[in-house]
């Protein structure tokens, strides 16, 4: 047995002893004596026979002690099942633009240059239909309406949306991106009978900051329209959920807390949830890409949220478990259709006709299969040698594909594809302690009568089911995001 490199052995003065290992997710909270043991075996010390058969069981179990290559099998199945799901064709996962022509000029916006497009034709419509129908493996579809802005065309979302769900297939819920500037009474009354389940909406901070950022085609201001949509939106019988994201960077970074404890107030109750969205131009747009904030800055800006205000970006402090790198741009049977029926694997993408696969009107589908190869296992992490070697792996998953076809193929050296953990797992797990520690004790408190219970010398305190919801009036807050990703996904710098 020996000391597993995915373990992170640590302690604080305030919150005590603690070891964590990433390939079975798990959190280990430990009295001076045992965590001393661990010392001694991430020194390559024998593990102790004399303590108690449970604690020596829990290390087997959690992968903190292992075998010669049990790590090596571990991933080797984590690695099948990627390829399991990267290949699965029973769920096609589409993104359809019917347009990629927006209303807005966002600038730091990674289509920018589509502000010209058209809009979805009849015949390319019809031969949508026909295409998912001639998809005879798969047994369900997942719909996620994007663009440009899908309000503009928003008939075309009606018609798909009918003749879609005519075809016999698990129709999973749908959801929408929009900037909300045209999301008036009777659009949103369509929403229910349509599917859609969540929109996405962004309102970049209070009104004097937004409005130098979201403007209209002639540079108008948007921010009192939205808020009246959203106001509309939640006040409706529509069962949906509302996500207000703020697209933040360095130079609105100051009004994230301000405008959500403004919006939480005003919608209290409703099924509404804040949160800040990662501003990342890639460097190939006009915006000025030093007002982004970096990996380890944006990390910093998360649990600084977290540790003083009880704000948790998507994806909470404690990584997810079971992360495997797939999102709708690695999958099989996961698309993003344009406007002219051209065939994308990532949202970024649209619009650039270099990164095409193919188009629903050719003879063969894919027209592009290495770019398709390159999504699906050319950037499989299990294949990179530095992410092999990795101590987060098992629970980054390789971080953003596109990225990573970006750096690999493109000689991208600018782009970093890896989580925060890779650098800031210890200080995100300290959060998370603090956190559950708040929470153990007010739930102490909330029960008269009760006096503090002894801490055992270990015991397992994560992972938790959810991430503890900040306390914010009646508003219910959005659920933690899992690693792994669908067609209903952002990517990790889009646009809104």
């Amino acid at each position: 047995m020996h000391w597993s490199q995915y373990n992170t052995l640590f302690h604080t003065e305030r919150l005590g002893h603690y070891c964590y290992n990433a390939l079975s997710n798990t959190l280990i909270e430990l009295d001076e004596a045992h965590y001393g043991l661990l010392e001694g075996c991430r020194e390559g010390q024998s593990a102790p026979g004399a303590v108690e058969d449970g604690f020596l069981g829990l290390l087997r179990e959690k992968h903190v002690l292992v075998q010669a290559g049990e790590e090596e099998d571990v991933l080797l199945v984590r690695r099948h099942r990627r390829r399991a799901t990267c290949f699965d064709a029973s769920t096609l996962g589409l993104t359809i633009c019917p347009t990629l022509r927006c209303n807005f000029r966002c600038p730091y916006c990674f289509e920018a240059s589509q502000q010209d497009g058209g809009f979805m034709s009849a015949a390319t419509q019809d031969r949508l239909v026909e295409w998912v129908a001639e998809q005879e493996d798969a047994r369900s579809l997942s719909v996620a309406w994007y663009g440009g802005e899908p309000l503009l065309a928003f008939d075309t979302v009606c018609s798909l949306t009918e003749r879609l769900r005519a075809l016999g297939l698990a129709y999973a819920k749908a959801s929408m991106v929009t900037n909300g500037y045209l999301l008036d009474g009777a659009k949103i009354a369509r929403l229910g009978e349509l599917g859609i389940a969540s929109v996405q909406i962004t309102l970049d901070g209070p009104r004097e900051v937004h409005d130098a950022r979201r403007v209209l085609a002639d540079g108008g201001p948007t921010f009192d329209r939205i808020l009246g949509n959203v106001t509309a939106l939640t006040d409706s019988g529509w069962d949906g959920r509302c996500d207000i994201r703020v697209n933040v960077d360095k130079r609105n970074l100051d009004g994230f807390l301000t405008l959500r404890a403004e919006l939480l107030h005003r919608f209290e109750g409703k099924k509404l949830s804040v949160y800040p969205g990662h501003v990342d131009v890639l460097g190939d747009q006009a915006y000025d890409g030093c007002s982004c904030l970096a990996t380890d800055e944006w990390a910093a800006f998360a649990l600084e949220l977290a540790r003083r205000h009880w704000v948790f970006t998507r994806g909470g402090l404690h990584p997810a478990d079971g992360a495997d790198g797939t999102c709708v741009a690695t999958r099989r049977q996961g698309f993003v259709v344009g406007p002219e029926g051209e065939l994308y694997k990532c949202w970024t993408d649209v619009g650039r006709p270099s990164m095409m696969v193919g188009s629903i009107h050719a003879g063969e589908t894919i027209t592009d299969p290495v770019l398709v190869a390159r999504y699906a296992t050319g950037v499989d992490p299990y294949s990179d040698p530095r992410c092999r070697v990795c101590a987060v792996l098992p629970i980054c998953g390789g971080g953003c594909a596109h990225r990573r076809l970006l750096a690999k193929y493109e000689g991208r050296e600018d782009v970093d594809s890896c989580s925060l953990y890779r650098t800031r797992l210890q200080d995100c797990l300290e959060s998370y302690i603090r956190v559950k520690r708040s929470r153990e004790t007010c739930a102490a408190l909330l029960r008269p009568g009760t006096t503090a219970e002894e801490r055992p010398a270990w015991r397992v305190i994560s992972p938790a089911p959810e991430q503890p919801p900040a306390p914010q009036g009646g508003a219910r807050r959005q659920a933690p995001r899992t690693t792994t990703r669908t067609a209903k996904e952002e990517p990790c710098h889009k646009k809104r």
